[in-house]
């Protein structure tokens, strides 16, 4: 359920020319700068240029189907390197396999997209989110536990071991009890998706895409 905020009220779609920018400001502040943002126009929905008919609507991870763990897992389970996720907001009316792909950034400075299983590169700057919207296909994606494919046999046994390995694993499989139907329903629309593209090109209305979602609910 998302939370409301006396601080942060609802808007109008707006343009994504009148987005917040951030210039030049780089690491721990750049975070700072997000959160910041993202509180002062909590709840505003955009009109993205890219994908056709692709929504951002900002807001904290409470406003999102997530939770805390899943933050934290994006933050340390996926990217070759431990960040700190800050989340943006969310996506509607994307190819990608879900119905809200939960958009975020970090001390990088590019954007990701999280669809409930993997999580993509879908800007490489707000720049970028602004002018062109999200990048479909995404210019790379990331499994959960990629962070640790090149470890070695034997390290890879000593991190299982350890606290932080535990918790990967605890968070795996509450992952999956948690998400199972979710993520079969999502494969099924994502499977449909790429069908109708196949039939009707690359953009479907409105009404196709519910009647989709609604066929799979």
């Amino acid at each position: 359920m998302e939370k409301t905020s006396t601080t942060c009220q609802s808007r109008t779609m707006l343009n994504m020319s009148t987005f917040p920018q951030c210039n030049g400001i780089t690491g721990s502040k750049y975070r700072e700068w997000v959160s910041k943002t993202v509180c002062r126009i909590r709840r505003q929905t955009f009109q993205l240029n890219g994908p056709d008919a692709a929504t951002l609507t900002v807001g904290v991870l409470e406003d999102t189907k997530c939770s805390p763990a899943d933050l934290n897992a994006w933050g340390k389970f996926f990217l070759p390197t431990t960040v700190q996720m800050q989340v943006v907001g969310y996506v509607k009316g994307t190819p990608y396999p879900c119905d809200q792909l939960v958009l975020m950034t970090c001390e990088d400075k590019n954007f990701y997209g999280y669809d409930g299983d993997e999580l993509h590169l879908v800007a490489p700057s707000l720049e970028h989110l602004c002018r062109a919207g999200i990048d479909y296909p995404a210019s790379r994606s990331f499994y959960r536990g990629e962070a640790f494919k090149d470890t070695p046999t034997e390290e890879w046994e000593e991190l299982m071991k350890s606290p932080r390995g535990k918790k990967l694993d605890q968070e795996h499989h509450e992952l999956v009890s948690k998400y199972k139907e979710s993520f079969l329903r999502n494969l099924r629309i994502g499977a449909a998706k790429r069908r109708c593209h196949q039939q009707h090109g690359p953009h479907l209305s409105d009404a196709m895409l519910t009647q989709l979602q609604n066929s799979e609910a």
